[in-house]
Parts: structure tokens; C-alpha cells; sequence
């Protein structure tokens, strides 16, 4: 049986479910690479993207649930800012995996490429933005429905 969720959360849930397949795999990957390493540690970027798909996972659930609810259906979307959320931590999460398995560097921003540079510019506006922006509507939409008078 499936119940109608609100459209936020049903973009948040579609992530959530790659980024907990992508954590259970690279998790696999982190533990092979540290049994063949011999200081027994993962390459810098196998733990990073393994940390990245743990984490990215309940944060887009918490921004679908947050969005949910979303005071200006009219100005933009909800479900839209946390697709652009999605999709932005999908391509960060493909750059973790792409670095750690070419294992040639630990720090990506050591030698800042156009790539790393522009990355972050994304990341800033394909997350922080609309995280940003989510969380405000939330807290607008919130507000309402305190129980009691808070302050």
C-alpha cells in the first residue's frame, strides 16, 4: 500500500535510497581497501566517499521533510530546491568515488584544477542556496503551528 507523501519527501526518499546503496557499497570498498593496505587505513577519498554517502543520505531526507513545509508553493517549489540538492550531492559523491579510485591524490584543492574550483562554486549554490532557502521556509511555515506562545 502506498501512502501520498508530499512531493519534497518523495524526491528526498528517491536520494536517500541511492545514497544508502552507495554507503553500503562503499562501505565494502573502504573494508577490501583497508584489509589489502598495509597500514590497514582506506585511501584518503574510498573513506571520504564512504563518509559522504552516510551523511548525504538523512540530510536530504531531513531537507525533504523541512520542505514539506514549504509556505510558497506559488514563488518555487520545494521539491525542486531539494532535487537540486540531490543532484548536486550525487555529482559530489561521483567525484569522491572517481578520485578514490584513481588514488592519486589526497587533497583535491592541493593544486586547485578548474574542476575542484568549480565544484565548490556548485556545491555552494546546488546545496547551500537551497538549503538555505528550505530551512527559512520551514521555520516560516513552522511558526504557525508552535504549540503555545514560545517567545
Amino acid at each position: 500500500m502506498f501512502t501520498q507523501l508530499p512531493p519534497a519527501l518523495h524526491v528526498a526518499l528517491f536520494f536517500s535510497v541511492f545514497y544508502f546503496l552507495a554507503a553500503l557499497l562503499t562501505g565494502v570498498w573502504k573494508w577490501r581497501a583497508m584489509l589489502a593496505a598495509e597500514n590497514g587505513q582506506a585511501h584518503t577519498y574510498i573513506d571520504i566517499a564512504h563518509h559522504a554517502a552516510l551523511h548525504y543520505g538523512p540530510f536530504i531526507l531531513l531537507a525533504g521533510a523541512l520542505a514539506s513545509f514549504w509556505p510558497f508553493s506559488s514563488v518555487l517549489p520545494a521539491w525542486i530546491l531539494v532535487e537540486i540538492m540531490g543532484w548536486t550531492m550525487v555529482l559530489s559523491l561521483s567525484r569522491y568515488i572517481m578520485l578514490g579510485l584513481q588514488g592519486t591524490t589526497n587533497n583535491q584543492l592541493h593544486k586547485a584544477t578548474f574542476a575542484s574550483s568549480f565544484g565548490l562554486i556548485f556545491f555552494f549554490f546546488g546545496s547551500v542556496i537551497p538549503g538555505t532557502l528550505i530551512a527559512v521556509g520551514a521555520l516560516i511555515g513552522l511558526w504557525d503551528n508552535l504549540p503555545g506562545v514560545p517567545f
